[in-house]
């Protein structure tokens, strides 16, 4: 079979240019309902009361923001999030847990939702994303230490299964996203893939405050 197909694309090699060019069409036609999709829920995704957020609660402008704490451009996007959330601009920052490089990925995570419980998500948050190179569940729990969170009780929190169908509905909220990778930026309802330095982001968000 595999001959007579050879033998089919090497007498008709345009059917490759045609395969080629139906997959950039589908791409696109994709493209455009994540776009109007986004368009359409981005209210609700941005005031999921689920999501942990940092900054105003009716801001003119959300970033909304697919992370993993292993991830090296998600580490280098926290000091931007950071100085934006210190500056001028009526800014909400939501934070979407998706852990997709590793299992400690996902520790990390459920261990940051748990620690929203004691008022300690954004200071867990900041401190995992600050660590050089991959974490541990050990480290993760030393770190929670650190800050004086309840370990014991953090545990416990870490398997409400809350948590669980948080970090699986932004699984698959990406997904219907098309979002594969991390960091990946929606603001306000335009969504931005790889990391963004601050100026770029101030540029992104002086955009959005011009089509307010």
């Amino acid at each position: 079979i595999n001959k007579y197909i050879y033998e089919y694309i090497m007498d008709n090699p345009e059917v490759i240019l045609e395969s080629v060019d139906n997959l950039r069409k589908k791409m696109q036609e994709d493209a455009e309902i994540d776009e109007k999709y986004i368009e359409n829920n981005f209210e609700e995704m941005a005031n999921d009361p689920t999501i942990p957020f940092m900054g105003s609660d009716k801001a003119k402008i959300t970033i909304i923001e697919f992370f993993d704490y292993n991830c090296g451009y998600c580490k280098k996007s926290l000091d931007a999030i950071v100085e934006l959330l210190r500056s001028e601009y009526n800014l909400k920052v939501s934070f979407r847990d998706y852990p997709i490089l590793s299992a400690s990925s996902k520790f990390a995570a459920k261990a940051a939702l748990a620690a929203k419980k004691q008022g300690k998500y954004f200071e867990l948050h900041s401190e995992l994303l600050n660590v050089k190179g991959n974490l541990s569940e050990e480290k993760i729990l030393e770190m929670a230490k650190n800050i004086d969170i309840d370990v014991a009780k953090l545990k416990i929190d870490m398997e409400d299964p809350e948590i669980a169908v948080i970090i699986q509905n932004n699984e698959n909220l990406a997904k219907k996203l098309n979002i594969r990778g991390t960091p990946t930026f929606i603001i306000n309802g335009k969504l931005y893939a790889g990391a963004l330095e601050f100026d770029k982001l101030r540029a992104l968000i002086d955009k959005a405050l011009s089509e307010i």
